[in-house]
């Protein structure tokens, strides 16, 4: 997985901060910066830039790079179909 930050689809972009505005709980599939593929289910705080990376915080305190997002409850990212989460037992 690439370590350069990409910025991501502005429609996206959009979604995450309206979700984020609304502290909305979600379901959010996601991976790491050595590419291990991670759920989690946690409300949504906000959007923050650090160094020109854009993340979505957790109320957790947790941090997710932008480009790292897969999907958010069952919507896929930009990049992703529902053919890439076939598999995904979690629904």
């Amino acid at each position: 997985m690439s370590t350069s930050y990409k910025p991501i689809d502005t429609t996206f972009h959009e979604e995450l901060k309206a979700l984020a505005a609304k502290r909305a709980a979600a379901r959010i599939q996601f991976f790491s910066d050595i590419n291990e593929f991670f759920t989690r289910h946690a409300t949504l705080k906000e959007l923050v830039t650090k160094e020109e990376e854009e993340y979505l915080v957790l109320t957790t305190g947790e941090e997710i790079r932008l480009d790292r997002i897969a999907r958010i409850d069952d919507k896929p990212a930009p990049g992703y179909d529902e053919v890439y989460f076939k598999c995904d037992i979690g629904k």
